[in-house]
């Protein structure tokens, strides 16, 4: 839903290795309908429920062209990558199922090469068989295959967040989010140790430090979902119990 941000460069890139666009939209009302079918782009309304249950729908939705691309709003296939899938697929073994693609994360105008690494996302698959898992936060989603899957060449851009203050609000936006399906954590500990860890394991352990400036920030928004995530649970858990201790 409003998209317009990314999607008309995410729609380009796929003129040249799809037969059919299918963009499934929840409601946006930012211009992306409008540009969508003014490029001859087929587009279906559905009402939004999670990430699994919306990709879930498109994949199914593409089932006589056997196979299926799918891609966010915010991923963008480079000309590497559309070379292997036109490749891949012009001489594809029945025993394979689908495609895996390494995806890389853009942030303030350049990638990161190191956070968030690696990082490989089940992307391309045959239509038929094909399922999708979401997490419980219904933010997060698999695509999963029974068959062989393949790794492409190319890179598959994650162009999520526009800046520090984007990733930092979307962070704790996604942290409160997932403490209303999480009853653990919440404790003093957890407010002193995950946070620091999601950020170690971001900046020392995937070694996001050689991304520069921009990895320090990375790590800094994985750290804010942690962080919000474990608020939140502190306060709901605390309030509980000054509610029950004056009834």
């Amino acid at each position: 839903m409003n998209s317009m941000r990314t999607l008309p460069t995410s729609l380009a890139c796929t003129l040249g290795v799809a037969e059919r666009i299918l963009v499934v939209d929840s409601g946006s009302t930012d211009g992306t309908i409008e540009h969508c079918t003014k490029h001859g782009v087929e587009v279906v309304h559905r009402e939004w429920t999670n990430m699994a249950d919306q990709r879930a729908f498109a994949i199914q939705a593409c089932g006589k062209t056997g196979w299926a691309l799918s891609l966010d709003s915010d991923e963008i296939l480079d000309e590497a990558l559309c070379r292997s899938i036109r490749l891949e697929l012009a001489s594809v073994d029945a025993s394979v199922h689908g495609f895996r693609m390494r995806r890389m994360t853009y942030l303030d105008g350049e990638l990161l090469g190191h956070t968030f690494q690696p990082e490989w996302r089940l992307r391309l698959v045959r239509v038929a068989g094909a399922r999708v898992k979401g997490d419980a936060v219904g933010g997060h989603d698999q695509i999963i295959v029974d068959g062989t899957v393949r790794s492409l060449e190319g890179m598959l851009i994650h162009d999520s967040w526009i800046n520090a203050k984007d990733m930092l609000e979307r962070g704790l936006r996604y942290g409160f989010r997932a403490s209303k399906t999480d009853r653990k954590g919440g404790t003093r500990l957890n407010l002193l140790i995950n946070p620091a860890a999601a950020f170690f394991k971001q900046l020392v352990l995937r070694r996001g430090f050689l991304d520069g400036w921009r990895g320090w920030v990375a790590a800094a928004g994985v750290a804010s979902q942690a962080l919000a995530k474990h608020v939140a649970i502190m306060e709901r858990r605390e309030l509980e119990r000054e509610d029950r201790r004056s009834s």
